[in-house]
């Protein structure tokens, strides 16, 4: 039988994917790409940025080869688009790039740090969002600083979600809860945030531009940029990508926590209020629902630095399926083996670098940490750093979730599955298809379409595709243990080790 698809967009921080989702939440058909940087000689050595031409021809090939990889009969209907957050598009009035960039892009790091020093308060109070290196607000005031001129014909503010729905549609706008996680968006308003912005001396020009929600339809994919095996389809911009996972996990009402373990760690609160941390840890962001507010605590690195394990000690990413073999055989505590790869509590009032390793009882001679102690450790040091997230949130959101979901690409590990439960010592809800984002851009594209009356409704299609994974009370009183040495070692180690 013939089915119905949404191509769904998910430029995220390790690759553009693209997935052709059917009704009932399956990838019919899958892409990828990898982005492409400038190089830029005279920037800052943490500086990234985009080669705006390259990425779109990236785009458009991904779009069209999972357009051509869709089964024969089916048929895709809709296209919606979600992105990483915190990565920005400058345009200028005919919509050139005047400045594109990924999430990972630190060249404003002086001009953040001094705007955190100055109006810090009043822009995290506002937006639920710092440091101001990462948002809006730092990346303009460099901008302003350093490119006067450039800065002066600035007409657009885009998020990348939002470059590509443009590209595509021709129509420029800037979806709430992207444009709400660079720091743009008043929290209680949800409107610009306009008054923080003078107040801190930061020019807005993104403050002309329309905001749109993630259940609008942004237009159709006609403009001329646009691939032509989408040409005409509705389109859709569902969101940021970990929101748009929270649906894909069935998450879309209060008090439900959602754990999503990609490239880094997210655990996100649905909160009915825009509660921000008192110690301003953690952010505040916008849901997909008007009702609804995120707290968020991430713990970071996850996916990125399991990969860089993988391709260091076991050889390369090939290596995913023996490095969970190995660990699923090793015990709780990995033979006394820690591995700090860089997960930890969120406390973005004092980002910055610190130590990290392996670390394992010598001397060497008695008894060396084999391969599969260090994969477990990992996985260990990963979830005892999404336990401290998900309590630190709990407590900003101001009160326990009571419901836990997981997924993202970590999610595939099925020792960190089972790990999970055992850490949290409570049950975790986890689907049976890891590709949460672009199933919940999907589903919201569904929504907007008017396939589903509400987000609620169309997360229960995810929640049939789940299954509950309980803990084991022995195991998880041994890891109750191993989480009090693990907190205990942050705060004797402090910055020198993460």
């Amino acid at each position: 039988m013939a089915r119905d698809l949404v191509l769904a967009v998910d430029a995220g921080s390790s690759s553009l994917r693209c997935r052709a989702v059917d009704e009932r939440g399956r990838i019919a058909a899958a892409s990828s790409r990898a982005w492409v940087l400038l190089d830029e000689p005279d920037a800052p050595s943490l500086a990234r940025a985009f080669d705006p031409d390259a990425c779109w021809r990236a785009i458009s090939e991904a779009i069209a080869d999972c357009a051509a990889a869709a089964p024969r009969g089916d048929r895709i209907s809709a296209v919606s688009v979600t992105s990483q957050r915190q990565s920005l598009v400058f345009a200028d009035e005919y919509g050139e790039p005047l400045y594109a960039a990924p999430n990972t892009d630190l060249r404003a790091a002086f001009e953040g740090a001094a705007l955190d020093f100055e109006h810090g308060d009043l822009l995290y109070q506002a937006t639920g969002h710092k440091p101001a290196f990462m948002m809006a607000s730092g990346k303009l005031r460099r901008f302003a600083e350093r490119r006067p001129r450039d800065f002066a014909r600035i007409a657009k503010v885009l998020t990348l979600a939002d470059w590509i729905a443009e590209k595509l549609t021709g129509r420029a706008a800037n979806e709430r809860t992207l444009a709400a996680a660079s720091g743009m968006v008043d929290l209680r308003s949800r409107d610009w945030a306009r008054e923080a912005f003078a107040r801190a001396g930061v020019r807005c020009p993104f403050a002309r531009m329309a905001l749109a929600d993630a259940t609008d339809v942004r237009g159709e994919a006609s403009s001329p940029s646009a691939p032509a095996a989408i040409a005409g389809l509705p389109t859709v911009v569902a969101g940021g990508d970990t929101q748009c996972a929270l649906i894909g996990l069935g998450a879309a009402e209060r008090g439900i926590a959602g754990i999503v373990a990609g490239w880094s760690a997210t655990v996100q609160i649905l909160a009915p209020a825009p509660s921000v941390s008192p110690d301003a840890k953690t952010w505040t962001g916008l849901f997909q629902r008007p009702d609804l507010w995120t707290v968020e605590s991430s713990a970071g690195d996850a996916g990125g630095a399991y990969r860089w394990l993988a391709r260091t000690v076991f050889g390369g990413e090939s290596a995913y399926a023996e490095m969970d073999e190995l660990a699923s055989a090793v015990p709780v505590g990995s033979g006394g083996v820690w591995a700090r790869l860089g997960a930890r509590r969120m406390d973005v009032s004092s980002l910055g670098m610190a130590l990290g390793g392996i670390m394992f009882p010598v001397p060497m001679a008695l008894e060396a940490p084999t391969r599969a102690q260090i994969a477990r450790a990992a996985l260990e040091g990963l979830a005892y750093a999404l336990r401290a997230n998900l309590e630190q949130a709990e407590r900003v959101s101001g009160g326990a979730a009571r419901e836990i979901t997981f997924g993202g690409g970590m999610a595939k590990s099925e020792t960190l599955r089972r790990m999970l439960p055992n850490v949290l010592g409570r049950p975790i809800h986890a689907p049976n298809e890891s590709d949460a984002t672009p199933l919940g851009a999907a589903l919201i594209a569904r929504t907007a379409l008017g396939e589903y009356e509400s987000l609620p409704e169309a997360a229960q299609t995810a929640r049939a595709n789940r299954r509950i994974i309980a803990p084991d009370p022995r195991t998880a009183a041994e890891y109750e243990s191993g989480y009090r040495e693990w907190r205990e070692s942050q705060e004797k180690l402090g910055d020198a080790l993460l």
